[in-house]
């Protein structure tokens, strides 16, 4: 597949197949009475489920439907998925974020490259750690995840705001009469992130390579359709001598409306 996106700047180089880690619902469109359930996985074939997360590396997770919070319910770790039932008699758009404990890893001297090239970073943050860290070195990591998915209960009338409060987000923009986004900027702090790097997926499609633009911006054509996912990674140097890199990494994930494939 190829994507065209308007006013992000140029592609930067592919990277290696990641599996990121993503909030999937059943199904985007819900009916109230019925718990939604929202898969929470990591896979590098999305919207496909593989790797399951335990509750246990659950930090926070939270739902907002219709403007008014809902209830969400981390329920048991199925085999390929860690299942999350949201409740809400409230009709309209909803975000249902997850957000992971921090984790440790070490990456050995050979396997440097390969963490550093399967993750959407700024070519400066990579550069960073070659500078830092010692020839043969082992990379040590500081990691969480960030997870973000757009859901609907009865109606996809849009959120007057999508922002959830995490450290690092994708925060969507509608059309006036859109039910899915058209642009979605990228936020670190509430900041927008320019010039970032920023890896776009559709359902078993290739991964698409963009960059933000001024304002942190990516703009989604209008013949995209179907499940959507974005990702992105932030890359920071350790704060002392001898201490660990630390990662963010961050997904949203929404249907793309079909009948925006015809404007």
């Amino acid at each position: 597949m190829t994507v065209a996106m308007g006013g992000v700047g140029l592609l930067y180089a592919g990277s290696a197949a990641a599996h990121d880690f993503f909030l999937v619902p059943e199904r985007f469109v819900g009916t109230s009475g019925q718990p939604l359930i929202v898969h929470a996985t990591s896979s590098s074939d999305f919207p496909g489920l593989n790797v399951a997360s335990p509750p246990t590396r659950v930090a926070e997770v939270r739902a907002v439907v219709g403007g008014r919070p809902a209830a969400v319910k981390v329920r048991e770790k199925g085999a390929k998925s860690l299942l999350l039932a949201v409740s809400s008699d409230t009709p309209g758009m909803g975000v249902v974020t997850l957000q992971t404990i921090w984790g440790e890893s070490s990456w050995k001297p050979d396997m440097v490259d390969t963490y550093l090239e399967e993750h959407p970073f700024k070519a400066e943050e990579v550069a960073a750690v070659r500078g830092v860290l010692p020839q043969g070195a082992t990379l040590q990591v500081r990691s969480r995840r960030l997870a973000k998915t757009l859901v609907c209960v009865r109606v996809c009338t849009p959120p007057t705001t999508a922002a959830a409060g995490l450290e690092v987000e994708f925060v969507p923009e509608f059309d006036a009469a859109g039910t899915s986004p058209a642009r979605v900027q990228l936020l670190r702090n509430g900041r927008s992130l320019a010039a970032h790097p920023v890896t776009v997926r559709t359902a078993y499609g290739k991964r698409q390579n963009v960059v933000t633009d001024n304002e942190g911006w990516v703009r989604l054509p209008a013949a995209i359709s179907g499940p959507v996912m974005l990702v992105a990674a932030t890359l920071d140097p350790p704060t002392e001598p001898g201490g660990l890199f630390t990662t963010n990494n961050a997904s949203l994930t929404f249907e793309a409306d079909r009948s925006r494939a015809a404007d």
